[in-house]
């Protein structure tokens, strides 16, 4: 999705070759590329290179800040502890996305200074919130900026237990609104945005799916029987035809 950001202007091209490893290794996108022979040379934006929705999310960046501390000399009411209190935020997203009939997801995780004997003072940790409508999305966002900063307050999703205070600090990332199709079309909502996210923003951007086995996707235990595979590059072949056609009859051919 960054190679689609850049493309449609979403995403600057110095931000994106900037990105870093994100199991906390130094190396930027722009170095591997540069390693792989991927570099090109052609300008990737939708201007230079014209080719050719679906449930809205935001994702964000979660820093939690507190104070290192050793683990067997400072007891729990003078510990402001990054990992509890992102940890509750963790769960807490979870229970509110359920509320909002919507869906939130943290995938990536990362904790300083990563000793055994020291309680983190600095926590990250994606956030990954979504749902069918805009306003749905924004207001379960609302809610889940007042109960971070509750927790963060508190530090705990056990009221009985003490300990000092957090910061929190949000960055959005990537947000993508929803799309709401012709009322003729069959009302599928898609969890799913991939490039479209940003190619829509520029072009009428559709995807194709394929059902998989047991529905299991972005795993390696991911399977689409041949046939399926057959019926989406078909709907694809199909798809090219009657374009090709519009654009021919437009053109009075």
């Amino acid at each position: 999705m960054v190679s689609s950001g850049v493309w449609a202007g979403e995403i600057n091209l110095d931000r994106a070759h900037n990105l870093r490893e994100v199991g906390g290794g130094f190396r930027t996108m722009k170095q591997e590329l540069e390693r792989i022979g991927y570099l090109g040379e052609t300008a990737a934006s939708y201007e230079a290179m014209p080719i050719g929705q679906v449930q809205a999310y935001r994702w964000h960046s979660i820093t939690v800040k507190g104070r290192d501390c050793h683990t067997g000399t400072t007891d729990f009411a003078n510990r402001a502890d990054a990992m509890l209190a992102a940890a509750t935020m963790i769960c807490h997203s979870r229970d509110i996305a359920s509320k909002h009939s919507a869906l939130a997801s943290t995938g990536i995780l990362t904790l300083k200074p990563g000793s055994v004997n020291t309680v983190p003072g600095t926590v990250q940790f994606s956030l990954d919130i979504r749902a069918s409508e805009d306003d749905r999305l924004m207001e379960m966002e609302r809610e889940l900026v007042a109960v971070f900063d509750r927790i963060a307050k508190g530090a705990s999703r056990d009221k009985d237990t003490v300990g000092l205070s957090c910061q929190v600090e949000w960055q959005l990332d990537a947000p993508s609104k929803a799309v709401k199709f012709h009322p003729d079309c069959i009302s599928m909502t898609s969890g799913a945005g991939h490039d479209s996210v940003f190619t829509g923003k520029q072009v009428p951007t559709s995807m194709i799916f394929v059902p998989c086995k047991d529905g299991i996707s972005h795993n390696p235990a991911e399977y689409c029987a041949p046939g399926d595979c057959a019926n989406g590059a078909q709907i694809l072949m199909g798809a090219v035809l009657r374009y090709d056609d519009l654009r021919a009859q437009r053109a009075g051919l």
